[in-house]
Parts: C-alpha cells; sequence; structure tokens
C-alpha cells in the first residue's frame, strides 16, 4: 500500500485469501468496512496510529489472524470486527476504546483472555460469544450494561466479576458457560432475564441480591451442580422453567413475597433427585 494513501475502502482486499502479510502505512487514517475481510491467511497486522474507528466486519473471518496491533488512538471498535478469527490468541484493547460493538470477538475461539478498559459502558450482544477457549475476562466499573448472548458458550469461562456498576445483564448472556462455579449477581439487577445462566453446569452457587424482583424464563434452568438457592424476599415473580433440571439441588426456600409463578419451575429436578425440599413460608 502506497505512503499517498490515506483510505482503505470498503472489502477493498475481500477474500484475498493468498495475502500472509499487509503492511499498512502511517498515512492510513480510515479503514472501511469488511476491508480485510475473509483475508483466510493473513497471520497478523498493524493499524497504523491515524486510525481512530475500526469499522464494521474489519477482519470479519481471517481464520489465521493471530496477532493484531491497536495503536492508543483508537475509541471504537465496531460490530463484527474480528468475529470468527479462531486463530486470534490475544489481544490488547488500548484504554482510550469507549465502545466494543455487537459481535465484535464472536466466535475467536482461541482467545484465552482479555481486559476491557475503563471507559466502555456496555458490552454489546454477542460480543464475546463463543470464545471457546476465553478463560479470564476483566470488566471494569464504567460498564453498566451487559448485552444478550454476550458470553454465549464461552465454555473455559470459570469466573467472572461483574462489577456493581452493573445495572442490567441480558438474557443468555451466559448460557452455556459450562465452566462458570460461582456468580455474584450485582445490587441494582431487578430481573433476572430468561436464560441468563442457562446450561452453566459446573455452577455451584449463585447470590442473587435484594434488589431483583423477578427470575425469568428457564433463568438458570439445566444447573445441575447448583444444591441450593437462596431467593431473597424482594423477589415477587419466578417464571417458567426457572430452575428445571437443575437436577442436584437439595433445598429451595420461596419466600412469601413471591405471587407469581410460572409453569414447571422446577421440572426435571425431582425426578433427578428425590431429596429435594421446596420450602414455600
Amino acid at each position: 500500500i502506497h505512503h499517498s494513501i490515506t483510505n482503505i475502502g470498503e472489502e477493498a482486499f475481500n477474500s484475498y485469501d493468498s495475502v500472509i502479510s499487509i503492511t499498512i502505512p502511517e498515512s492510513i487514517t480510515s479503514i472501511e468496512d469488511g476491508a480485510f475481510s475473509y483475508c483466510s491467511d493473513l497471520t497478523s497486522i498493524t493499524i497504523p496510529k491515524g486510525v481512530t474507528v475500526i469499522e464494521d466486519g474489519t477482519f470479519y473471518c481471517c481464520e489465521s489472524l493471530a496477532s493484531v496491533t491497536i495503536p492508543e488512538g483508537v475509541t471504537v471498535i465496531k460490530d463484527e470486527v474480528f468475529e470468527g478469527c479462531s486463530s486470534l490468541t490475544s489481544i490488547t484493547i488500548p484504554e482510550g476504546v469507549t465502545e466494543i460493538g455487537g459481535r465484535a470477538f464472536l466466535g475467536c475461539s482461541s482467545l484465552t483472555s482479555i481486559t476491557i478498559p475503563e471507559g466502555v459502558t456496555v458490552i454489546k450482544y454477542r460480543a464475546f460469544s463463543e470464545c471457546t477457549s476465553l478463560s479470564s475476562i476483566t470488566i471494569p466499573d464504567s460498564v453498566i450494561s451487559i448485552g444478550d448472548h454476550a458470553f454465549y458458550g464461552c465454555t473455559s469461562l470459570t469466573s467472572i466479576t461483574i462489577p456493581d456498576s452493573i445495572t442490567s445483564i441480558g438474557y443468555c448472556a451466559f448460557y452455556g458457560c459450562s465452566g462458570l462455579t460461582s456468580v455474584t449477581i450485582p445490587e441494582g439487577i431487578t430481573k433476572i432475564e430468561d436464560s441468563t445462566f442457562s446450561e452453566c453446569t459446573g455452577l455451584t452457587s449463585v447470590t442473587i441480591p435484594d434488589s431483583v424482583t423477578e427470575i425469568g424464563n428457564h433463568a438458570l434452568c439445566g444447573c445441575e451442580s447448583l444444591t441450593s438457592v437462596d431467593i431473597p424476599d424482594s423477589v415477587t415473580s419466578i417464571r417458567d422453567g426457572a430452575f428445571s433440571y437443575c437436577s442436584g439441588l437439595t433445598s429451595v426456600t420461596i419466600p412469601k413475597s413471591v405471587t407469581k409463578t410460572g409453569y414447571s419451575i422446577f421440572y426435571g429436578c425431582s425426578s433427578y433427585n428425590k431429596k429435594l425440599k421446596i420450602i414455600k413460608l
């Protein structure tokens, strides 16, 4: 790429599957949507300092991409930027980034850890879905919302600290995170959304704060290692199948505050565990 060029256009190198490396000159200040998408043999790239926004799908399905250098000037990583980059093992997101788009790292199955910088306020839908090697993630206090399916299928994630700044966690946010063993839901969350922790088969402990008023459909369905649940007095509604197939449950106390209950809340629990005791206050 010649040093006089300042812009790389939309899908400029789309499907250039024989390209292994590209040197982007410092003159470049803009890289448009899908510029390097489907460059299946591209292994590494350095984004120049003048770029402030990484546009939608810039490196979409670059299956061999193992190394990316993002400069300090970048403030926005848009949707699907690294989706399907299955060889990406690590990435440093600079402190100036305030937005990480939906599906930004979906299917980065070799990514083992990531630190989200202070300044990011929302982890968008499917941002880290199916990052099956992701074992560690740091969420800063600036984040107030975790989107739908954000960590769906992150099977290697063993622990996560959800900061007190979080006021909403989307549906299926941690669905299928089978390596998770304990979760503390922060004060400020009023509803555990549908299927938020479904199929977290290794989950042995969940702490529900007094701020929660509703436990959604299938919220903890299939959490077969969970042995007991303390439902706080703030809860007024437990929806369909909320604790279904939690085959390890031995004790649940439902407080007087619960006035609405859905169908099959404990379906598939007593059939596996004859000792399940449901106490209604």
